[in-house]
């Protein structure tokens, strides 16, 4: 019996599983990999065994959970993946199960395979509703996109009238605050447009450049403060192909979230080098003191802040990796105990950006 199989084999399903997604998100934490897929490989193990009369201990009469289904759509919302990452994660449920069936010499029955993709279409139906028509989150992060701009348009007008009512002059704190805070709105209006675009996948307009030249820009534009310094490494001969909007975004949210976290009258560092003959590094080092024990796993979750520092939305970061891993790259964090860390963007040299999601699978 197929349920039979499929329940002794579970921890190898699951681990192919996790395999094929830790090859396509390395730098991803091992708990954001399955999501609830372990759930849904049990209850398609339920539904095989009630299917043929057997009702399994400690499991409820019924057909596929919907909660489970639901609940792994609201998770790979939350964690920034597109609609296709949901389809494709029951894809590779049923793939695992059936590559492990033909390795074992175990024949699945036709009316055993009907209900094992019944099982996957349901699954991959219900997590599609959930994660397109959750309003919830979309809400939220208006709400929070709302609540920055407000405050930084107040800080801005506070200020601006007490320089034009001569209370303060153009070269005091003041201005400094108005200086902050056009930067923010700026900053945030500018993660806005980025998203709108990974959303709707229009990210295939790459072109091919000096990366340095373009680090050269960010650095040059991005405003500092504390007195803290910005030093560029880069050889003038590191090319790549990429989106430039979607890589600007990635490195100016790396070295505006350096410039946050660092301490005074210190210096960050943005390097580019060659990791191979087909990819390229970037790396912005700060000098925010090291990081909390758990900040690490907590990194690139949306409205999440990695310190006590609470300015900003929490989105720079979530942003970055969602415009690296469009390009087929990876970004990880690497904490230095006592002195800061280092943020790394591995690119491939020439990148086939991502398409717009196919919402097929295929076994």
């Amino acid at each position: 019996m197929l349920y039979h199989f499929i329940a002794s084999h579970r921890t190898e399903i699951l681990s192919e599983c996790s395999r094929a997604l830790r090859r396509q998100y390395p730098n991803r934490p091992s708990e954001d990999l399955l999501g609830e897929l372990d759930r849904f490989v049990d209850e398609v193990a339920n539904a095989l065994a009630r299917d043929a009369g057997i009702q399994l201990e400690g499991t409820e009469p019924g057909t596929l959970g919907e909660t489970t289904a639901k609940k792994h759509g609201l998770i790979r919302r939350n964690q920034g993946f597109d609609l296709s990452r949901v389809v494709h994660d029951y894809g590779l449920v049923c793939e695992a199960t059936t590559e492990a069936a033909i390795r074992y010499g175990k024949h699945i029955e036709p009316r055993e395979f009907q209900i094992l993709s019944r099982c996957i279409d349901e699954g991959i139906s219900l997590a599609i509703e959930s994660f397109s028509s959750y309003k919830k989150t979309e809400a939220e992060h208006a709400g929070f996109l709302a609540h920055e701009i407000r405050n930084a348009v107040g800080n801005a007008s506070l200020g601006f009238e007490l320089i034009t009512r001569g209370k303060a002059t153009t070269d005091s704190r003041t201005a400094d605050v108005v200086h902050r805070a056009l930067s923010r709105i700026s900053t945030l209006v500018a993660n806005a447009l980025v998203e709108v675009r990974l959303e709707a996948s229009s990210i295939a307009e790459r072109a091919q450049f000096a990366l340095r030249d373009i680090l050269k820009v960010i650095v040059a534009d991005t405003p500092t403060e504390r007195e803290i310094e910005v030093t560029l490494d880069a050889g003038e001969d590191l090319m790549i192909e990429a989106d430039p909007v979607l890589l600007t975004s990635a490195i100016t949210n790396l070295l505006q979230n350096a410039i946050k976290f660092t301490h005074d009258r210190t210096t960050i560092t943005v390097r580019a080098r060659e990791a191979d003959a087909a990819a390229v590094v970037i790396e912005v080092e700060d000098r925010c003191g090291g990081l909390p024990a758990g900040a690490l796993d907590e990194m690139f979750r949306p409205f999440v802040q990695k310190a006590t520092d609470q300015r900003g939305a929490g989105l720079g970061l979530a942003i970055a990796r969602r415009a690296i891993e469009a390009h087929g790259g990876t970004l990880a964090c690497r904490d230095i105990a006592g002195v800061g860390c280092v943020f790394e963007a591995l690119l491939p040299r020439t990148t086939r950006i991502l398409d717009a999601p196919d919402l097929g699978f295929h076994n």
